[in-house]
């Protein structure tokens, strides 16, 4: 997969170092979105620039100076990593793929408003501190 998952394309950068383990360049994050994310016991981490890795098949999330966290290390699942399973879309109102497809079977949704009305996806605002993205 390449870097175009949630506009990474444009945003992820080499000067900031590679993921240590995939070695491909990884999407800025805030320090708020990590804290925000990591496990309990995984907290306090130290402050600096982290970078979240976009290679679905690498078990890292999070990396940076600081740190580096694997999914494994997160209280949810990065959603364009490989997982079997539902899929969260929406993080703020907890919505998932199945979710929504099952609306769209159903009949009820056609457009992307049908689905922000009948699931809550994308109205939450809260993507800082609770997507992996941060975004």
């Amino acid at each position: 997969m390449d870097h175009a998952i949630c506009g990474a394309d444009a945003l992820c950068r080499e000067e900031g170092g590679a993921c240590p383990r995939c070695r491909r360049p990884g999407l800025p994050v805030k320090s708020v979105t990590v804290f925000s994310l990591a496990k309990e016991e995984k907290l306090p981490l130290p402050e600096g620039e982290y970078y979240l890795c976009v290679t679905p098949e690498c078990p890292v999330a999070y990396y940076g100076e600081p740190a580096v966290l694997e999914e494994k290390d997160l209280r949810v699942p990065v959603w364009f990593k490989e997982h079997e399973g539902p899929v969260p879309v929406c993080y703020c109102a907890g919505v998932t793929d199945a979710e929504i497809l099952a609306h769209i079977e159903r009949g009820c949704c056609s457009s992307l408003a049908d689905i922000q009305k009948h699931t809550g996806a994308n109205t939450g605002g809260q993507c800082l501190t609770k997507n992996p993205a941060g975004r």
